[in-house]
């Protein structure tokens, strides 16, 4: 017996050695006792399928090399299980030597390959997409599906859809990629008006009023009344708002009585559900304005000098009577809205949070942004009794009771409010307010971090390098400001927040920039006109912020009866990380181009005229280069070689154009060199700011090709924002800011001065300096609207052309939806001019002896030539005589030729249309005549003064 039973107790020991031989990796948590205290040699992972090994190493504190511990071992698992990836993870052990190897296993959560919205109709899915915590490639945990659902049925209360139900479901797992579809299913119900919207306790202001300011409104005719519970929270605030700007600064909403609730429209029907809304006021006292005092705080620090006052202008040391601020007192008065001539008005405290935050951001332009102003309020009654109590200052008791009291009777001007008691019986017993300022200037401000959040694609320093400072620098709101519109008009997000948190002292402040990013990749198709270029369709590739690099790659093409286009380009906007950007493009053009038209009938008023043409074919090249310094400020340098042929003419153009198409291809080589200055509050939608730029363009001379000209050309536009839709505060709501009623003014001109060519001869009668495709054209939509670039009021010479264009317009911008759509007024002048010495052949002959043929004409033909100046075939009064008209000395650009008389206007109105890449202009535009009058100075022409239809597609100039 004893030997079987030693023998069955052999057999156990051998078994179990075994099994513990053969089972490498045991779980820690039963197995810790034999592992704790080693050293680990290796970390591996297992079943992890969408998050990285590396992802997963992150979580965790265990590393090779570090002694395995059961605190360790704790927050691993603790660490793991918080991050959400996981719903099942085992830490699993395998002796290695002396040490230990870890074995992660776990059991991913599905993550979510696309997010549906099943019966989202009145709220576009994008809104939800972007709000929900539950995003694409993203794990599903039950706590974002709960938060999802609360913020989908949030935003459908908060459009007025308070009968929402919103229910989550998802489709089997793919186990190859473990994610999922995942659909909410919404059944958006109905959305419920405003019955009645009761307000109480209200004794002075009128209702009407209060209703005025408020977004919901009651559901009739014109208003459809639904109620958003975000509108009736938002209401609350402008309620107590209003009141207090109006003088009652007590004013507040009380809880009891302010509330909504869904009833029945007919309790017996109960066929439709209403809302009504109460509001109960608590109004309190009205209160008037007394005056504002403005001081320094110059409490003394233990160190004899002034504690609260800046320490650049004031060291440790100076003397008493040095003392600076960083503003004079009589600085910061005149910031205030309110002025001493307003003592007696109703206090507004909208008008006084103004005033104290323009101390404010005068101090923080100045880098002082934890300068604090204190308001100090000290209310008067206007009453007899109380003034008096002021004017008899000599009955104190003691000289220093007697020297405060006349000082408060000049700060709190008590002599004013005499008069006021005296003048204005109604306003006895009112009470007023009076306001001591105290302002300390306390450090300069320092940027210590700078914390980008919401960018997934862009990178950071895409960002950062448009920012105008850096970590260490000093604060500038003036350069935040500009920073943030800066980082705007890339173009690369929706929206642009800038917030300040306090940082690790009381001189650093930490700067979170919180993005949301829009799409920047570009597929259009559509199509352009232009009363010169005519009809196209086109097709555009782009991506404005490649791999989130902020390069840009665009390709375009373009196909017309008149206009034939290729482009390809590539911008590197901040090349090698520095403020200079690289820009590479080839393009490929063919062109129609017009050249007058000539009757092929003996009736020259009702003739068949023919058309003359020939089609202009070019290739080249660019590569251009551009640095941003300063602020604002670029310049600009870019080279363009290319090869043009000129094709198919017709039968009847000139022998200047058979001879351009006899010479085949020719080179043009062109050096542009230019400087811009920008500060332009948005680019995409201008309201204020300035554009300018000026660039010169040097063909040909020392560079070779066949045309040689210098060009200049300044643009210069200004925006500026004269009112918005709350008609300067009478109208108090904070949407109607976005309404801004801007003008544009805009000149834009072109000079071009022929010049030699610096190789060889070149017979400029045979191929011009300055060739036809060189020539600028004035009219339509590219230029001057309601005007055709051959129009019968032009002189004859700037039907084929000019060598200079000076170009004006301001327009008027109202808008209709802010982000979209403006009605507009504008005003165009525009006028060509040309180089009449530069003219050759018979050209130049006709024009030195314009004048002694026009005399000639008219003495040995006096009656033709009258009524060829002052009428034409129809027997219509003409505005101008042609022989005046086209008259060479008023087409030769000079300081006496830029008059008003050799310019050609327009007016009219239309709208633009801001649609995203293919931008929409719609006008009718009227052409009008100088007419020298002063008090009538335009008038219309007597034979023609009807509108015009113009419009544009793909010009975002206007």
């Amino acid at each position: 017996m004893n030997i079987r039973k030693h023998f069955k107790l052999y057999s156990l020991f051998l078994l179990s050695l075994l099994i513990l031989v053969s089972t490498e990796w045991v779980s820690l948590w039963s197995n810790r006792s034999v592992y704790l205290d080693k050293v680990i040699t290796k970390i591996e992972f297992k079943g992890n399928i969408n998050t990285s090994s590396d992802d997963i190493l992150e979580l965790m504190d265990m590393r090779p090399g570090v002694a395995l511990s059961q605190g360790l071992l704790n927050a691993d698992m603790r660490a793991l299980f918080v991050s959400g990836f996981f719903y099942h993870i085992d830490i699993q052990g395998e002796a290695d030597g002396d040490g230990v190897k870890i074995l992660v296993i776990v059991k991913e959560r599905p993550r979510v390959k696309d997010i549906d919205f099943i019966g989202a109709d009145e709220v576009f899915p994008s809104d939800l997409r972007d709000k929900i915590p539950l995003k694409e490639n993203e794990v599903i945990t039950p706590k974002k599906v709960t938060l999802s659902k609360e913020v989908i049925l949030k935003k459908y209360r908060d459009e007025g859809f308070f009968l929402a139900y919103v229910r989550f479901e998802t489709e089997p797992v793919n186990p190859e990629t473990n994610t999922v579809k995942v659909k909410f299913i919404i059944d958006e119900g109905e959305e419920i008006p405003v019955s009645k919207v009761n307000i109480f306790g209200n004794n002075e202001i009128d209702t009407y009023d209060i209703q005025g300011i408020m977004d919901l409104k009651e559901s009739g005719i014109i208003e459809s009344g639904v109620f958003k519970e975000s509108a009736f929270e938002s209401d609350k605030q402008k309620i107590a708002a209003y009141l207090k700007s109006r003088g009652y600064v007590d004013a507040e909403i009380s809880n009891e009585g302010t509330n909504w609730e869904i009833r029945w429209e007919n309790p017996k029907k109960k066929d439709k559900r209403v809302v009504i809304v109460n509001f109960k006021i608590i109004e309190g006292e009205q209160y008037f304005y007394n005056g504002y005092t403005t001081n320094h705080d110059l409490t003394i620090a233990p160190n004899g000098m002034p504690q609260f006052l800046n320490k650049e202008n004031n060291p440790i040391g100076t003397p008493k009577e040095e003392w600076a601020p960083v503003y004079p007192v009589k600085f910061l008065e005149d910031q205030y809205e309110f002025a001493p001539a307003d003592v007696g008005e109703v206090f507004d405290e909208t008008k006084f949070q103004k005033d104290r935050a323009s101390i404010n951001e005068a101090y923080s332009a100045k880098g002082y942004l934890f300068a604090q102003v204190i308001p100090r309020r000290k209310v008067v009654e206007l009453s007899d009794s109380s003034l008096s109590r002021y004017e008899n200052c000599d009955k104190r008791g003691n000289t220093d009771a007697i020297a405060d009291c006349n000082e408060e009777f000049n700060r709190l001007n008590i002599a004013r409010l005499r008069k006021l008691y005296e003048a204005e019986p109604k306003l006895r017993g009112k009470k007023f307010i009076h306001v001591d300022f105290t302002i300390r200037e306390n450090n300069l401000a320092f940027i210590e971090n700078i914390i980008i959040k919401g960018n997934k694609k862009t990178q950071d320093r895409v960002i950062r390098r448009e920012l105008l400072f850096k970590p260490g620098d000093l604060f500038n709101s003036s350069l935040v400001n500009r920073s943030r519109e800066r980082i705007f008009n890339l173009g690369y997000f929706k929206e642009v927040n800038f917030n300040m948190r306090p940082g690790s002292d009381e001189t650093k402040m930490n700067l979170i920039i919180e993005l949301v990013e829009q799409p920047t990749g570009t597929v259009s198709m559509g199509g352009g006109y232009g009363t010169i270029t005519g009809f196209s369709i086109f097709t555009q590739l782009g991506e404005n912020n490649l791999n989130g690099t902020g390069q840009q790659i665009t390709g375009r093409i373009e196909f017309g009866p008149i206009r034939r286009y290729l482009q390809l380009s590539w911008t590197e906007p901040w090349f090698m990380d520095k403020p200079w950007s690289l820009t590479l493009s080839a393009f490929y053009s063919s062109r129609t181009l017009f050249v007058g038209a000539t009757s092929i009938t003996e009736n020259n008023n009702q003739g068949i005229k023919e058309v003359a043409s020939y089609e202009r074919t070019g290739v080249g090249v660019s590569a251009g280069i551009g640095h941003r310094f300063l602020i604002n400020w670029t310049h600009f340098h870019r080279y363009s070689p290319s090869f043009f042929a000129s094709t198919r003419p017709t039968s009847l153009v000139s022998d200047q154009v058979l001879a351009e198409v006899d010479r085949g291809w020719q080179f043009r080589s062109q050096l542009t060199n230019g400087i811009a200055y920008d500060s332009r509050d948005n680019i995409f939608n201008s309201t204020q700011g300035f554009n300018l730029i000026f660039s010169i363009d040097n063909v040909g001379q020392y560079l070779g090709g066949e045309s040689h000209f210098d060009q200049f050309s300044p643009i210069l536009e200004y925006y500026h924002t004269w009112f918005d839709y709350t008609f300067f505060g009478l109208i108090r709501k904070n949407a109607l800011r976005r309404w801004r009623v801007v003008q544009q003014f805009r000149t834009s001109s072109v000079f071009t001065y022929e010049r030699k060519p610096k190789y060889g001869s070149q017979d400029k009668e045979r191929i011009p300096y300055i060739q036809v495709q060189d020539r600028l054209f004035l009219g339509g939509y590219e230029s001057l609207r309601g005007w055709f670039f051959d129009d019968k009021y032009y002189p004859d010479e700037w039907k084929d052309g000019a060598a200079s264009r000076v170009l004006f317009t301001s327009e008027l911008r109202f808008p209709i939806e802010p982000s979209l759509l403006w009605f507009v007024v504008f005003f165009d002048a525009g006028s060509m001019f040309e180089e009449i010495n530069r003219a050759v052949g018979e050209r130049r002959e006709f024009f030195k002896n314009y004048d002694n043929l026009v005399r000639a004409q008219r003495y040995s033909e006096p009656v033709e030539t009258y009524l060829f100046e002052n009428y034409n075939a129809f027997g219509q009064k003409l505005p101008d005589s042609p022989l005046v008209v086209n008259d060479p000395g008023n087409l030769i650009l000079s300081s006496k030729n830029l008059s008003m008389s050799n310019f050609r206007f327009s007016w009219g109105f239309g709208l633009r249309i801001q649609i995203p890449v293919l931008p929409l202009r719609l006008y009718f535009a009227q052409r009008i005549r100088y007419t020298g009058v002063e008090d009538r100075p335009f008038g219309l022409y007597p034979d023609n003064n009807s509108f015009q239809f113009v419009f544009g597609i793909g010009d975002m100039r206007f």
